[in-house]
């Protein structure tokens, strides 16, 4: 919490709160015998009380920081104090690309072309490098991938979806990744090779040509659902003048088979720079997002403010949500995105430039039936007919007051979010964690913290950042009886 600023954590001394996110929370440090600043994560106490988690993440930890690559953040030291579970990584001054592009896109510009050609071949660098040594990154988003005030690209967080991702929350189920940028085989929960990073990495490089990400939706679920499912929107619905060339450098990076996509993050870069004709540089350099295109109204997930670093967990799926997918059959059907986006798509595999529509056939004239009087309704009918409002308004106030399914105490509550979530019911779940904790004797709560954990992670994944943050402060004061 914020109160840790000017205290000291081993080495270091806390000098300011960066961001908190469902695993830890972040700060900038000052090593003072090295004179140097740091970043420091330092995981929430109700981490640290699993022995399997904490031996899992000195594992990663060692993994990743034997890594030396330029665009790979180092991490310099993992360590205890008491309760607290840190981990003490190199500190980056520039924001994350996700800040970058937020701030490009309240000013209505587009990441410039030659910053998109230097992050791409940065991020694939260092992900090649770590394919080598073995290790996946599962979650390349543009919030992991920090920049410095040079312009260059970071990655950050290497092994940490892992870790998440075999891990067990009480009612939130396991964590498997980010789904805006998760690719059709980690949605389904397969085992996952090099090219699942390389789908997330084209995911990103869709996102900084067209300032936003090809799909979005209400619920993680109806994501995941839309990259195993839809073919890819054609970024030129986005930014008109992206040509073909540049288009199908993507579409082969996202390929729905993993085996049909680029082979190394290193070949997507390449086939990238060999479609930069000076042409389409110079048409592309310079220009601005369009204002004949509602930005706002079109998807994207950035939701990180300008200053902060974000810390945002990867998102939670049950075994039944993971089961459902496998199926690859959407559990409803999805009619969110605007007609500007979505309107003209292609398969990624057969993208072809869209035919013109055929014309419409001449209307044939038909003659008005004389009109006749609507028959009237027998007292039978509307007998029937007003039995079944009085059915539709007792479902209404059932719905309403929480649906068929109830609970009575905290476990069960507690449950019944577990369930919602796994149907894909978020908001449903965190009705279900509310009247959880409001079932909590006062002299109890220290046994239920966990409860507010659940609802901060919950409310991240429901794009609530500041609301999450009061849950994870409740879930420390409770924990400590205050």
């Amino acid at each position: 919490m914020a109160k840790r600023v000017g205290t000291t954590l081993g080495k270091y001394k806390l000098m300011e709160r960066l961001g908190k996110g469902g695993m830890a929370e972040v700060y900038k440090a000052h090593h003072e015998k090295l004179d140097r600043y740091i970043t420091i994560k330092i995981l929430h106490t109700y981490l640290s009380d699993g022995e399997e988690f904490l031996a899992r993440f000195e594992r990663e930890a060692r993994a990743v920081a034997a890594f030396r690559h330029p665009s790979i953040v180092q991490i310099h030291d993992f360590d205890h104090e008491d309760d607290d579970y840190y981990m003490a990584m190199e500190f980056i001054n520039g924001g994350t690309l996700q800040s970058r592009m937020a701030e490009l896109s309240r000013a209505g510009k587009y990441l410039p072309l030659e910053q998109v050609k230097r992050t791409l071949y940065q991020v694939a660098s260092a992900l090649d490098y770590a394919h080598k040594q073995g290790i996946l990154h599962r979650d390349i988003k543009p919030s992991n991938i920090l920049m410095n005030t040079e312009n260059d690209a970071f990655i950050t967080d290497f092994g940490i979806a892992r870790m998440m991702s075999e891990m067990q929350f009480t009612a939130t189920g396991s964590l498997i990744g980010t789904p805006t940028y998760m690719s059709p085989e980690q949605g389904k929960g397969m085992e996952l090779d090099n090219a699942s990073d390389i789908y997330s990495l084209g995911i990103v490089l869709f996102e900084m040509l067209t300032g936003k990400v090809p799909f979005a939706s209400d619920t993680p679920l109806a994501i995941i659902q839309k990259h195993v499912t839809e073919p890819l929107p054609r970024p030129s619905t986005l930014r008109p003048n992206i040509p073909f060339s540049l288009e199908k450098v993507i579409f082969k990076a996202v390929e729905k088979e993993p085996q049909e996509r680029y082979q190394t993050a290193l070949e997507l870069y390449t086939a990238f720079e060999n479609a930069l004709a000076p042409e389409i540089i110079a048409q592309l350099n310079g220009s601005d997002m369009p204002k004949s295109v509602d930005i706002s109204s079109l998807p994207t997930m950035i939701e990180e403010k300008v200053d902060e670093i974000s810390e945002l967990p990867t998102e939670m799926m049950g075994e039944e949500t993971i089961a459902q997918l496998l199926d690859d059959k959407p559990a409803s059907s999805v009619d969110d995105e605007p007609a500007s986006a979505m309107e003209t798509v292609v398969s990624a595999r057969d993208a072809m430039p869209v035919s013109p529509e055929p014309e419409p056939m001449p209307e044939k004239k038909i003659e008005s039936a004389p009109k006749s009087e609507p028959p009237k309704k027998k007292p039978a009918t509307l007998a029937i007919a007003g039995i079944v409002a009085l059915i539709a308004i007792v479902i209404a106030l059932i719905a309403f007051s929480g649906g068929f399914a109830s609970c009575s105490t905290p476990e069960s509550c507690s449950e019944l979010s577990n369930q919602q979530i796994e149907q894909g019911d978020m908001e449903g779940a965190l009705e279900a964690l509310d009247k959880a904790l409001r079932l909590v004797p006062h002299e109890e709560q220290q046994g239920y913290f966990w409860l507010w954990c659940d609802r901060g992670g919950l409310l991240e994944t429901l794009g609530r950042p500041d609301e999450a943050n009061d849950s994870f402060q409740n879930c420390a004061a409770w924990e400590h009886g205050e």
